[in-house]
């Protein structure tokens, strides 16, 4: 910085400007202010009321589409006379992620 100033790139600015102090004081009146308008009101209710949208409508689409693609890999592995069991495998265990995954969190959730 004090390069630029002595190639006459940065002037001087024409007042003293205490910019720390300014801050200083601007984070402590908005600590002040910030933690009694939010204790006062339910800050959280918007994220959880999205999460639980958000949670319910992913289980409600992705358990058909896994049950359909258990479903549509039962037809191939008919038709082929193949199974690869580590395949079905993997599909039955998505599923189950699917289904019981947002019961384990809400419980493990409640509990802390």
């Amino acid at each position: 910085m004090h390069f630029l100033k002595r190639l006459g790139l940065r002037p001087e600015l024409p007042a003293k400007v205490f910019s720390a102090e300014t801050a200083i004081n601007t984070v402590a009146a908005a600590a002040m202010l910030f933690p009694a308008r939010a204790m006062a009101q339910d800050w959280s209710a918007p994220a959880t009321s999205m999460l639980q949208s958000l949670e319910s409508g992913l289980v409600s689409v992705a358990a058909p589409v896994i049950g359909v693609g258990v479903i549509i890999y039962g037809i191939w592995a008919m038709v082929t006379g193949r199974i690869d069991i580590m395949r079905l495998a993997q599909l039955v265990g998505a599923g189950a992620l699917v289904i019981f995954g947002p019961t384990a969190l809400r419980a493990l959730l409640s509990a802390a």
